[in-house]
């Protein structure tokens, strides 16, 4: 049965469609061409005759013959009576083949010819070999006999050949197997987790020991010697690979061991074919490397089942390796693969970055091979079964090839390499959808948003930034108005090949939602795309600015001007006047027009003196928002006359102040105020009044220092405000006492304290306000010659905290004479609060 080649298909995903690849993996599947089921009692061993074209398998011990088959697994014959044949072994002519024959207890030689037993030779009484084994031109057989294992041959070259046994090659404890390569026999028996492995040079047709010693192995099911007898390769089950040790001293070979898949593939079975080339088997299939190369060349996997243990030989022809498989079910099978030693190569494609109609684009690809490089290898390229020239293989291991398709559509390439003499062929295809590039075009930044400058920018895209645009490419833009949805085009804008960036100016007129819509129509390689960007326009907030002048001529005419920015301004737009002055609680409003550049001029003539304030308002429109500005004009008014009077210049402390405030000539207002200010304290209104038929308004107020009066006319119409003072001063209060007196009499209508000659009068004084620390002078007077004359004035007496100051009289000359004595508040030059202030004469008089 052929089996076919097996492929891996890869999905890849394109931005401009979708693209599959189909991966050509040539040896990645099973390259037996051909299976045969096999009727096998059991396997024990396998030998090809290419010769005569024929496959020997012996069953083992239990079985009776050995089955012959042509080289493709055809049962040919049985030959019967091989009681338990185990190892088998060509001669070096290919004419005989040997059988050690378990259950008989002998080494037969079989005639490959004619497929007939022609000698058979006793291995001893109760013996059993197992193993068989060619060189030296002997041949050497490993047995079992008295419990014990040993090696024996026989020369069939001898008059009368015999088995005969060598007990001089070691101990062995079970049938040894053995393997022959070179003029070298190999010898092997499981201890454990070792080996028991020994090595005899038998090139003289007597074995000599090399090498005898135990060595990582196992129970071991695969030997062999390497043609030219330098190494020893075995496969044992419980190890991790194949190892290889040295035949002359069994030490590690160089390389060391051979992987057949990593932890628990098992080897058990290994051949070398006569170029070197090692196949050795597992559980994860077999492993091919050529000779010392520890990258393996091949790795097969046989569909039929497990392989058999020792279940690989190589065919004499170099070329074909030989499988016996075992089934779940126990049935057994022959693989024959007629180029195992090819190289596994692998095609992978892979999509081009995009594909578009117009454009050319690239396929790349790579060859990979656990072998060299086939570079410069041709490669054969079609495109739906079209060819496509050929492309070459780089040195790397890569290819690529180009193509050009006009219309959008889905396309197969398939990439094919035949194969050489050491590289398998393969295959791989790729779909490729050709199709435009998706593109979006999108607003990306506003310079300017305003009625009449929108500035915006955008942006058109490729998906993934692929594929360039032609130079004339255009977006065409248009504004809607989100409020009423009127469309208006804006026609089209030029797009920067190098930047792809486009920008777009406007001038909507008006504030509002506004979408602008991008469309682009797309190319020979680009789908066309649509989108759209909002922006908020927000009306101008214009300044108004007014220059009206300071002051004005009541009566006379008036006009300044202003400025609203941020124009133009449409014809028939209008501000608003108003005027507000002292008669108008509500004011005068009028309109004036705005010119195009918002210029506009306000004209009055203002009748009513003093403040005028104009307001000026623009109340926007669909592009403006409102704007207001004030200017206030000082209008003349006449001048009138206003004067303050006191009913006196200075007052007692507490005394009632009469003020007087007389107004001129007004025009509508005749109302005056009266304020006071005491030194030091708060100006406060003491009277608020309409004159009187002669222009006066009088109001009283209580003196306690020093006043200032102020009266107030707010202005009229037509007359301008006014003031006027009148500064007044207020006297101290002082409280006088005298202290020492004994009685009182009156002279006169005057009340007179009398003293004793001998008491010295004390008399004492308190001023109100507090004047602590400022001076208190007393002066006496006597009354002598019909008049009062002063005697003395005492020096300054400082005031206490309480303001009081106190003096003692001493008096001369005194007995029945009248004296009085008064004091005086002298203030400092910072007390600006009271003038100086003489109090009260207190009268006396001195008796016995």
């Amino acid at each position: 049965m052929r089996l076919q080649q097996a492929s891996l298909v890869v999905t890849f995903s394109l931005v401009a469609g979708l693209t599959t690849a189909t991966v050509g993996l040539a040896g990645s599947a099973a390259y037996a061409d051909d299976v045969t089921a096999l009727a096998l009692s059991g396997y024990a061993h396998l030998v090809v005759d290419p010769a005569h074209q024929h496959v020997f398998v012996s069953q083992g011990a239990g079985s009776t013959g050995i089955v012959v088959t042509d080289l493709s697994g055809t049962p040919v014959t049985t030959i019967a009576g091989e009681q338990g044949a185990t190892g088998l072994a060509l001669s070096p002519d290919g004419g005989t083949l040997y059988a050690a024959l378990a259950d008989g207890g002998a080494i037969a030689a079989i005639d490959t010819a004619t497929l007939t037993e022609t000698a058979r030779w006793s291995t001893g009484a109760d013996s059993s070999p197992v193993s068989v084994a060619v060189a030296g031109g002997r041949v050497w057989y490993g047995y079992t006999a008295d419990g014990k294992g040993g090696i024996g041959s026989v020369d069939p070259s001898a008059p009368a050949p015999a088995a005969i046994p060598q007990p001089a090659l070691s101990q062995w404890t079970t049938a040894p197997l053995l393997a022959t390569g070179g003029d070298v026999l190999a010898a092997e028996e499981p201890q454990g987790s070792l080996s028991h492995v020994a090595t005899f040079g038998v090139a003289s047709g007597t074995a000599s020991v090399k090498a005898d010693t135990l060595v990582y192995g196992g129970t071991a099911t695969g030997l062999a010697v390497t043609g030219d007898g330098t190494r020893v390769l075995l496969a044992a089950p419980q190890q991790l690979a194949l190892r290889a040790y040295r035949s002359t001293d069994l030490a590690a070979a160089d390389p060391a061991a051979y992987f057949t898949g990593g932890s628990g593939s098992a080897p058990g079975s290994v051949a070398v074919d006569t170029d070197g080339t090692v196949a050795v088997a597992g559980i994860s299939g077999v492993y091919l490397y050529a000779g010392t190369n520890t990258l393996a060349e091949n790795h097969l996997t046989l569909p039929s089942g497990t392989l058999a243990p020792d279940g690989l030989r190589w065919g004499a022809d170099g070329t074909t390796l030989y499988a016996v498989t075992k089934d779940s079910s126990g049935a057994y099978s022959l693989n024959v693969l007629d180029a195992p030693k090819l190289t596994d190569t692998e095609l992978a494609l892979r999509h081009p970055q995009y594909a578009v109609p117009t454009e050319r684009y690239t396929v790349s690809g790579s060859l990979g091979t656990r072998g060299f490089l086939p570079a410069g290898a041709a490669l054969k390229v079609t495109r739906d079964g079209t060819a496509l020239p050929d492309t070459t293989l780089g040195a790397d291991g890569t290819f690529t090839f180009t193509d050009l398709r006009q219309d959008e559509g889905t396309y197969t390439y398939r990439v094919a390499y035949a194969g050489d003499a050491t590289h398998r062929p393969a295959t791989a295809s790729l779909t490729v959808n050709v199709a435009k590039l998706p593109t979006d075009v999108v607003g990306t930044d506003i310079t300017s948003a305003n009625p009449g400058s929108v500035v915006l920018t955008g942006r058109l895209m490729a998906q993934l930034g692929l594929g360039a645009f032609p130079q004339d490419t255009t977006v065409q833009v248009a504004r809607v108005d989100e409020a009423t949805q009127q469309t208006v085009p804006l026609g089209s804008v030029p797009v920067d090949p190098a930047t792809l960036q486009f920008t777009v100016t406007d001038a909507p007129g008006a504030g509002g939602s506004f979408m602008y819509v991008f469309t682009y129509a797309g190319d020979a390689t680009h789908q066309p795309s649509e989108s759209a960007m909002s922006i908020m326009v927000a009306p101008y907030a214009p300044t108004l600015s007014l220059n009206a002048p300071a002051t004005a001529v009541r009566g006379a005419a008036l006009s300044f001007g202003g400025k609203l920015g941020d124009g133009p301004y449409a014809t028939g737009r209008t501000v608003t006047v108003s005027r507000k002055d002292a008669a108008h609680s509500t004011p005068v409003t009028w309109t004036t027009p705005v010119a195009a550049d918002g210029t506009i001029t306000v004209k009055d003539t203002p009748d009513i003196g003093g403040a005028n304030t104009y307001t000026v308002t623009y109340h926007g429109d669909a592009s403006h928002k409102a704007a207001t500005a004030l200017a206030t004009v000082q209008v003349s008014r006449a001048a009138t006359t206003l004067t303050v009077a006191s009913s006196a210049s200075s007052y007692a402390y507490g005394a009632t102040a009469t003020v007087t405030a007389h107004l001129g000539t007004t025009y509508n207002g005749r109302t005056l105020s009266i304020y006071a200010t005491p030194h030091g304290g708060a100006k406060t209104l003491v009277t608020t009044g309409t004159v009187d038929t002669y222009g006066n308004l009088r109001t009283t107020y209580k003196i306690t220092r020093n006043t200032t009066f102020t009266a107030s006319f707010v202005g009229d119409y037509r007359y301008a405000p006014a003031t006027a003072t009148r500064a007044v001063n207020g006297y101290v209060k002082i409280a006088t006492a005298l202290g020492g007196y004994y009685t009182s009499t009156t002279y006169s209508g005057i009340t007179y304290r009398v003293f004793h000659k001998t008491v010295k009068p004390t008399v004492a004084a308190t001023v109100t306000p507090n004047k602590a620390g400022q001076c208190e002078r007393f002066q006496v007077q006597q009354y002598y010659s019909g008049a009062w004359r002063t005697l003395t004035t005492s020096g300054c007496y400082a005031l206490s905290s309480t303001s009081s100051a106190k003096a003692q009289l001493s008096l001369t000359n005194a007995l029945n004479q009248k004296f009085r004595v008064r004091p005086k508040y002298e203030r400092s030059t910072k007390d600006l609060s009271n003038v100086s202030t003489w109090g009260g004469w207190l009268y006396f008089v001195v008796r016995t």
